[in-house]
């Protein structure tokens, strides 16, 4: 199924009176669907993995010699869980564009370990917030780590990874014969004809085409 079968591509194509979402829309509509598509199949998995994060929170304390009580309901298993930031960060990387799929799977399965080992620091943190004395320098420290892990981390580690493909400049691809037009794939001795006919005046003005007229600076007065 592909994206112009579920939204009218006004929605999110830039080159049609330049979209009503702009030039990221397309990124935006598919980090909506993955995210609520990961977050049903999460809902399943969510109580086995916050119980994990507390197994190990007791095999730490246990392991300094702290005695804790940790006996949670199936509900706290339950929305403790669903609230992780695993979903949103691999919907991240699944909307991101240029990237190849295999890429992809790459760097979901080596920051996944990450953001569950900063979701157990979390916890830890938690619970230490339990046990006196409790200095209120901590209590604002656990509550910077809690905003952190739960929203912040997801983007800044995405971003940390992705970042060569959101900043990188589009640059024109020559075919064997003329350019790859970049809204439609076709090629095209004539692109910048092509571009006007098919896609509109205002694809021309798009930073596809900015790029190809630095290549080809003779083209400018096509444009005119």
């Amino acid at each position: 199924m592909r994206l112009q079968d579920i939204f009218p591509r006004r929605l999110y194509d830039h080159t049609r009176s330049n979209g009503l979402l702009g030039r990221y829309s397309s990124f935006l509509i598919k980090f909506v669907l993955f995210s609520t598509a990961l977050y049903l199949i999460w809902t399943l998995i969510a109580p086995a993995y916050f119980s994990t994060i507390l197994k190990i929170t007791a095999a730490y304390f246990e392991l300094i010699g702290i005695e804790v009580s940790l006996n949670p309901t199936p509900d706290f298993l339950y929305y403790q869980g669903i609230r992780s930031c695993i979903p949103p960060f691999i919907a991240l990387v699944l909307a991101t564009p240029g990237i190849e799929w295999k890429k992809k799977s790459s760097l979901i399965a080596l920051s996944m370990p990450l953001l569950f080992v900063f979701r157990t620091i979390l916890q830890i943190s938690y619970v230490y917030l339990q046990i006196p004395p409790v200095s209120e320098f901590y209590g604002v420290f656990v509550i910077f780590l809690s905003g952190t892990c739960r929203v912040a981390l997801p983007f800044l580690l995405w971003f940390a990874l992705t970042y060569k493909q959101l900043l990188a400049r589009p640059e024109p691809v020559k075919g064997k014969h003329g350019y790859i037009c970049p809204f439609c794939g076709a090629e095209k001795i004539g692109i910048l004809d092509h571009i006007r006919s098919v896609h509109g005046e205002e694809a021309l003005k798009s930073e596809e085409v900015k790029q190809l007229l630095k290549q080809k600076p003779q083209y400018k007065s096509k444009i005119k």
